[in-house]
């Protein structure tokens, strides 16, 4: 991979594998995979090599029992790796449609769903579309 910016979300990171199952799916030249974490910003999946990051790729992500899904374009912007694999972080280029709208609802459902303690539907949208505190 050549050397380029470092990925930093702005919104915060969302654990996508959480209570035992795991329920945010990306579809990509390379197959389907799971999401470790995912922002209105990016994502980032689990690969034991570096994807290619020369170039944006179309992609499809798929919420566990929801129809239809929210698709763009994004590309990889780092790659980190240990003994135990790899991690490639990518940010979204572009969003197709109502995707973006869709994408808050889906994470602000998935923090309702996960949450420790309760939050309201506003706070969780809060949470999705605020800052990182990563």
């Amino acid at each position: 991979m050549k050397p380029g910016p470092v990925e930093r979300r702005s919104s915060q990171r969302i654990v996508t594998r959480q209570l035992g199952r795991n329920r945010f799916w990306l579809s990509w030249y390379a197959g389907r995979v799971l999401l470790e974490n995912l922002s209105v910003d990016g994502f980032s999946i689990s690969l034991s090599t570096p994807p290619a990051s020369d170039r944006p790729f179309e992609f499809l992500l798929e919420r566990d029992g929801t129809l239809g899904g929210v698709s763009g374009l994004a590309q990889v912007v780092n790659y980190s790796s240990d003994v135990n694999g790899g991690v490639a972080g990518c940010r979204f280029l572009s969003l197709h449609e109502d995707a973006s709208e869709r994408l808050t609802d889906w994470l602000a459902g998935h923090v309702l769903d996960v949450a420790a303690v309760p939050v309201t539907d506003i706070e969780a949208e809060d949470i999705v579309l605020g800052p990182s505190i990563v």
